[in-house]
């Protein structure tokens, strides 16, 4: 832990966490978006409910796993908070408008990488509270969770019953989480590699084309839910 400690007091140290949370926060978004695209095999949702069931049968396991998930996103959130703030205090003069290094352009502060990276974290950290609340915590009326007689609907008619088209608030907050999510990864996935000090002429550009594709996979395939898959149910 004290190499933590260590990392953490320094700007650089906290880049550098910063981009190994963000690393491996996309290996559960891969993982995550893998088990939620059962919902797609046509079964009538037998392999949805059997990779769910399996999933809350590892109950400790379980336990251990969304604690970790927990204290990335946490560690994440905040440090990039603290260095999105040590960004702005490091301009001396903050300008509403600054000129590109190609002449005749002019680049729009607002449009900053870092004051872009912080917004769109924050509509994804809705994004996932709304899905806390919908999946984990089941806080929607009880006609989402239970059936007529009462007893609980299994996962993949959850599912179904929350990505309805009459449940508005969670299909427009999923797509636009999802779309958010896109354009986070879009610049931190290669953002990343950058701060590990993978940069190179030779492999910079794959890098960057690979996180280009790789937002694309996340944030279309977790916005096909809400728009595709709610449509055909």
């Amino acid at each position: 832990m004290r190499w933590l400690l260590n990392a953490l007091s320094t700007s650089v140290g906290r880049k550098v966490v910063l981009a190994i949370t963000g690393l491996l926060l996309c290996g559960f978004l891969v993982a995550h978006l893998a088990g939620n695209l059962l919902l797609y095999v046509p079964d009538g949702g037998h392999s949805y409910n059997e990779y769910a069931h399996a999933l809350h049968k590892q109950a400790a396991l379980l336990a251990v796993a969304e604690v970790g998930l927990f204290g990335l996103f946490i560690a994440h959130i905040v440090i990039a908070m603290q260095v999105s703030a040590e960004n702005r205090a490091a301009r001396k003069v903050g300008y509403a408008v600054t000129r590109s290094k190609q002449d005749g352009r002019i680049a729009m502060e607002g449009y900053r990488p870092d004051t872009w990276m912080l917004v769109t974290g924050i509509v994804v950290l809705g994004f996932l509270i709304l899905h806390l609340i919908d999946f984990k915590f089941e806080c929607r009326d009880s006609v989402f969770y239970e059936t007529a007689a009462g007893t609980k609907v299994e996962p993949f008619d959850k599912a179904k019953n929350l990505l309805s088209t009459s449940n508005l608030i969670t299909i427009v907050g999923y797509a636009v989480g999802s779309f958010a999510l896109l354009a986070h990864l879009a610049h931190g996935f290669q953002s990343a590699f950058q701060t590990l000090g993978i940069n190179h002429p030779k492999y910079t550009p794959l890098i960057k084309l690979v996180g280009l594709l790789f937002a694309i996979a996340m944030g279309v395939g977790f916005a096909s839910f809400p728009l595709l898959w709610s449509m055909s149910h």
